[in-house]
This record gives C-alpha cells, sequence and structure tokens, in this order.
C-alpha cells in the first residue's frame, strides 16, 4: 500500500490504484496507518527538495477563515485562541480533500473568499498578484491561473498585480477592467455607482454596453447608470481602507453612512432630509464605532442614539 499511496500522490497511479487508495483511506481502521504514511511522504519530498512553495490556495483560506472571526470586536480574544485551530483544520481538509478527489490535470479549481460587514482581508494569488478585499466582497478565482488571468468580484478590492504576458481581468456585473501589471481600486457593490481608481500602470474599462475608457495613474471613472465620468483625483481618498484607514474630503454624511456599515457591521438611520447632504471632513483610523460618532460630531452638527431592541442606529441633524 506504501508504493500505491506514494504513486497517488504523485498523480501516477492506475485506476485500479486509485480506487484501492480510496477505499483505504474512507475505512476508519486505517487511520494510524494513514497517518504513518502521510508523515513519511511528508518527510520524503522534504528530502527532494530544499525550495518548498507555500501553498498560497491554503493561505487565502486561512486568511478568510480568520477574517470572518475578526467580525465581531467582542470575540477578539477567542478569535486568537482559534486560530491555531482554523489553520490545523483546513491543512488536514485540504490533505483530505486531496486524498479523496480523484486527479485530473484538466480540471480547473476556482476558489471564492468572501469579508462579511465588519470584516477584511489581503491574500496573495498563484501569480504573486496581491489582493486587498475589503467589508461585504467577495472575490472568486483559479487556483492556478491558465492563458488568461480573470477573478470576479463584488464588492470592492485593491490590486497590485504582478507584470507578466498575460493580461489581468477583473469581471464584475458591471463589465470587466483589463490591465497588464498595475495598482487600482474596484469598488463594485450592488447598490452603488461601479467606480475604478488607478494609482499606478494603466488600465482599460470596458462597460456591458460595450463603451470604452483608458486611465491613466491619478484618475478615476465613474459609471452610474452605463454613464460614464472620469476625472482626476486623490487617489489614496479610495485605497486608503486598505490600510486600515478612512479618508473623507466633503463627503456627504449619506455617502459615508454607507461605508461605515460595513466596516463597523452596524445599521444606520438618517433621520431628516437635510442632514444626507452634510459634510464631513476627516480620516478615521482603527477607532471603535463610538469614536467615530464622537469625530463626526466634533465637526458635524448632529446627535445619535442606539435602540437595544432592534439595533438601530440613528443619527439625526441638530439644526
Amino acid at each position: 500500500m506504501h508504493q500505491k499511496f506514494k504513486a497517488y500522490i504523485k498523480n501516477s497511479c492506475s485506476e485500479q490504484e486509485y480506487e484501492e487508495v480510496k477505499q483505504f483511506v474512507a475505512d476508519k481502521k486505517n487511520d494510524l496507518f494513514i497517518d504513518g504514511l502521510l508523515r513519511e511522504t511528508w518527510k520524503e519530498n522534504l528530502k527532494e527538495t530544499q525550495d518548498v512553495e507555500p501553498d498560497n490556495h491554503l493561505l487565502n483560506r486561512i486568511h478568510h477563515e480568520i477574517a470572518l472571526a475578526e467580525k465581531s470586536p467582542k470575540q477578539a480574544i477567542r478569535m486568537y485562541q482559534l486560530i491555531s485551530g482554523v489553520a490545523m483544520a483546513l491543512v488536514v481538509g485540504l490533505l483530505f480533500g486531496i486524498l479523496l478527489v480523484k486527479p485530473s490535470s484538466n480540471e480547473i479549481l476556482t476558489q471564492t473568499i468572501t469579508t462579511p460587514y465588519g470584516g477584511r482581508t489581503n491574500f496573495t494569488l498563484s501569480d504573486g498578484t496581491e489582493v486587498w478585499l475589503n467589508a461585504g466582497s467577495a472575490i472568486t478565482y483559479p487556483t492556478q491561473f491558465a492563458d488568461t488571468r480573470k477573478v470576479a468580484i463584488k464588492g470592492e478590492a485593491y490590486f497590485k498585480v504582478v507584470h507578466n504576458s498575460q493580461p489581468f481581468i477583473v469581471e464584475s456585473k458591471y463589465g470587466y477592467v483589463e490591465v497588464m501589471g498595475t495598482e487600482f481600486d474596484v469598488k463594485a457593490y450592488d447598490d452603488e455607482a461601479f467606480v475604478t481608481t488607478l494609482v499606478n500602470g494603466s488600465v482599460v474599462y470596458r462597460s456591458n454596453n460595450d463603451k470604452e475608457v483608458f486611465l491613466a495613474p491619478g484618475y478615476q471613472v465613474t459609471n452610474s447608470s452605463e454613464k460614464l465620468v472620469t476625472r482626476k483625483v486623490e487617489t489614496e481618498i479610495f485605497t486608503s481602507w486598505k490600510d486600515g484607514k478612512l479618508i473623507f474630503r466633503e463627503e456627504p454624511l449619506e455617502n459615508i453612512v454607507s461605508r461605515l456599515e460595513r466596516w463597523y457591521n452596524v445599521d444606520i438611520r438618517l433621520e431628516g432630509d437635510n442632514i444626507r447632504n452634510l459634510k464631513y471632513n476627516g480620516t478615521i483610523e482603527l477607532e471603535s464605532f463610538s469614536e467615530v460618532l464622537e469625530l463626526i460630531k466634533v465637526t458635524t452638527p448632529i446627535e445619535y442614539s442606539f435602540d437595544r431592541k432592534t439595533r438601530i442606529l440613528t443619527i439625526t441633524s441638530v439644526r
């Protein structure tokens, strides 16, 4: 069985050997023996190569589980106690996933990572591209890229794309952004206008009705009801979220609320028509939600209250 197991791991076993290994693994009485086979195979592989490549697919799964655990500040202590358990569970799940799925050289595996309201995460794709995923967002991508590098997002993500001969494409319900190697932000939430902000390099955005916009660094394109608007912007305002900051420049309170709801996983109601257009200037960085409200209150004439039964925060204007 040892030789058949090694052949299976190296994807060189026959159809009959595959069935035998699968039945062997499925029998619980062989658990101890399987553990020995795994350890022995692992040691042999370490001897065969001095350079062990990190498993980005596994690391991304671990990042995702940690982001989910972080969504409630009250769970912070418990989350850190669970990190090692989460990591071990993912490792074991991955190992036995390899054992129980028949290998196929033509199969393209995809991975989806989601971040809940109140959570953010960052990870690296198989080509070395770095991704930051904002709160209330999701990204789907292949674990290994083929002829093109293509990912799909809902919500907001920041990309630092590694340059190579393959185009990198970000798809959303609003069309797609194509680059070769660059840094840019894509915001594609269902209930907001689509926005792409370019930091470095160059991108082309194509909407669903085939309208096309080329961006230079420092420029942004917005798609609102298939009306494309391009303008020069201070890119940090739109990308600082990946560094744990929210920057506002004369931002209407209505826009601020939607971002705070995602970041802090709260339900906020604005009471009164005039309050929606109140403008706020400031930077929010790693503050608690109550501290954020007090910061806004310093420069904006507001009062707020929280209903514990409905768990709704209501903000009203004092003007």
